[in-house]
């Protein structure tokens, strides 16, 4: 008996380092593929739009929140809500201010053990615009159209809780009514972070 509880007191810390070891390697190669992981965002963004008629282009800057969910290794359900506006816009000082609110899925390539990450968008939603250019006050149109983002950029892990987004470029597509194409092709760029929160099961 005595021999084997000192064969335990000799294993035991082995088995111990040993386990310390693997779950050390496996957080710093691997942490984001416990349960379905739980992000939250904020971000500045920039938008190029041309919503007056001809291409009489112009910026908004603003910024944003996003919530993203792990559904499955390398893909995440991403909400995204954005907030942009301008004011003395053209001679006669417009003012414009577009939200927009969009969900779908992100795609990022498995090469989890570099910490710059690429990743993909894909988003469906609506913008929303008011002030004196809005299509509602401007031309009697309505200020809620259908939108599609989509486009791509880096994440760069800090730490297995924190990351860093340097740059995001999207296609940003609306539908507001402007007396001439009636849709806009605009380009949206944001760079922001992103906190996990945890897990869900």
């Amino acid at each position: 008996m005595q021999s084997l509880q000192q064969r335990l007191k000799m294993i035991l810390p082995l088995v111990l380092f040993a386990t310390t070891g693997l779950t050390s390697r496996a957080q710093v190669v691997e942490p984001f593929k416990s349960g379905h992981p739980i992000d939250v965002g904020v971000n500045y963004t920039y938008i190029h739009t041309n919503i007056l008629s001809g291409c009489q282009c112009f910026s908004l800057n603003g910024g944003g929140a996003v919530l993203q969910i792990g559904l499955a290794p390398h893909w995440s359900g991403i909400v995204d809500f954005t907030g942009t506006s301008r004011s003395g816009i053209t001679q006669d000082n417009y003012n414009l201010t577009q939200f927009t609110y969009t969900f779908g899925l992100r795609y990022e390539p498995p090469i989890e053990r570099y910490r710059v990450r690429l990743f993909g968008d894909a988003l469906a939603g609506s913008s929303y615009t008011s002030g004196s250019l809005s299509p509602q006050n401007a031309i009697g149109a309505t200020s809620t159209v259908f939108a599609l983002q989509t486009g791509g950029g880096l994440l760069v892990r800090l730490t297995p809780r924190l990351q860093i987004m340097p740059a995001q470029v999207e296609y940003l597509r609306t539908n507001f009514h402007n007396q001439a194409a009636n849709h806009q092709n605009d380009v949206r760029a944001s760079a922001g972070i992103l906190v996990r929160l945890g897990h869900s099961r």
